[in-house]
């Protein structure tokens, strides 16, 4: 993925897709619970900030099962957005997502940037993680992913680092993921959501940029528990201890992996990352709060609401201080 600094969506330039072609491989893409087709940015762009000629997924809200035509979160599209800017916050790989519409359908939902497929990168490939938990995992079940891992994942990052074939740190990528995951409480990190970018030319890999983040920021929450947990820090805190990632810690660990505890875990056995993550997070709260107020500003069907947005400031702030109190406690304790 090449590195975009600064960009920035207009609130009066909302994405309209419908005109632009469906990629020959992908009509429907077929991974995942949302609603998605791979379309193709025209040459002449719409906008400064999409790619001509470069590919993006346009997701929309997860359908109702009662009624196909109704969206069970209307507004759910906002989570990938604003969690593209807050990875950004953090200084981290994250595929741009912008405010988008399919105007045929009146559909809004968010593009997000292919992280393949740049001019002037070379030529190549993407295996996603499930290939290779199915490899490593006798049985694997790509459909539940019960079997999920982290020590799983570590052992295939390793061997990719001892073969020489890996292009940057392992012990640093699944940190921040953690990391990050667990600020914007995302609970969806299963084995098509990482995988694997393979660069035949040099013979070289890495780990793909962190994508597919809508699963989180309280996107599943009403208006009615918003305004509990507003008004109510011990009912915050309790809905922040009850996020899990999707993998385990290993095999056969009972339960998945606490969200921020999971990030404690993986310090305390890989405790040189421990410091990144707390410079990661060092950001001011400042920062997303003017993010998240600027983006209540698009004029779009199932907007960003002032009280959503308020509700995901306090969220994600109280997940920042949890993670942080958890890091540095583990530094004190390893040095």
């Amino acid at each position: 993925m090449i590195d975009r600094e600064n960009i920035f969506q207009p609130t009066d330039q909302v994405v309209d897709i419908a005109q632009w072609p469906v990629h020959e491989d992908y009509e429907v893409f077929p991974v995942g619970a949302r609603d998605k087709s791979l379309r193709v940015c025209p040459p002449e762009s719409p906008y400064g900030f999409c790619l001509p000629n470069h590919r993006y997924l346009f997701k929309e809200a997860i359908k109702s099962a009662k009624d196909p035509r109704l969206a069970r979160h209307p507004d759910q599209y906002w989570a990938e957005i604003i969690a593209f800017k807050i990875g950004r916050l953090m200084k981290l790989p994250i595929p741009p997502a912008f405010v988008a519409i399919n105007s045929e359908t009146g559909e809004p939902g968010s593009i997000i940037e292919w992280f393949m497929g740049y001019e002037a990168e070379p030529e190549e490939r993407f295996t996603p993680g499930g290939d290779h938990m199915q490899s490593l995992i006798e049985g694997y079940d790509r459909e539940k992913g019960r079997l999920h891992n982290l020590e799983t994942i570590i052992k295939f990052s390793r061997a990719l680092s001892q073969k020489k074939l890996l292009n940057h740190s392992w012990q640093e990528y699944w940190g921040l993921c953690l990391c990050f995951d667990a600020l914007i409480g995302n609970t969806d990190r299963h084995q098509e959501n990482w995988g694997v970018i393979w660069n035949d030319k040099d013979n070289s890999v890495r780990l793909t940029p962190f994508f597919d983040n809508g699963t989180s920021l309280g996107h599943e929450l009403f208006s009615k528990r918003i305004n509990q947990h507003m008004s109510d820090d011990n009912s915050l805190r309790s809905y922040i201890a009850k996020g899990c990632h999707h993998m385990k810690w290993g095999i056969d660990s009972d339960g998945r992996l606490p969200l921020i505890d999971g990030v404690g875990s993986f310090c305390v056995k890989y405790p040189a990352i421990t410091q990144l993550l707390i410079d990661r997070l060092s950001w001011e709260e400042e920062a997303l709060n003017k993010i998240l107020s600027e983006l209540t500003a698009f004029e779009i069907q199932s907007p960003l609401t002032v009280e959503r947005a308020d509700f995901i400031y306090k969220l994600t702030t109280y997940r920042k201080l949890a993670l942080l109190e958890k890091l540095e406690k583990v530094a004190n304790e390893v040095y």
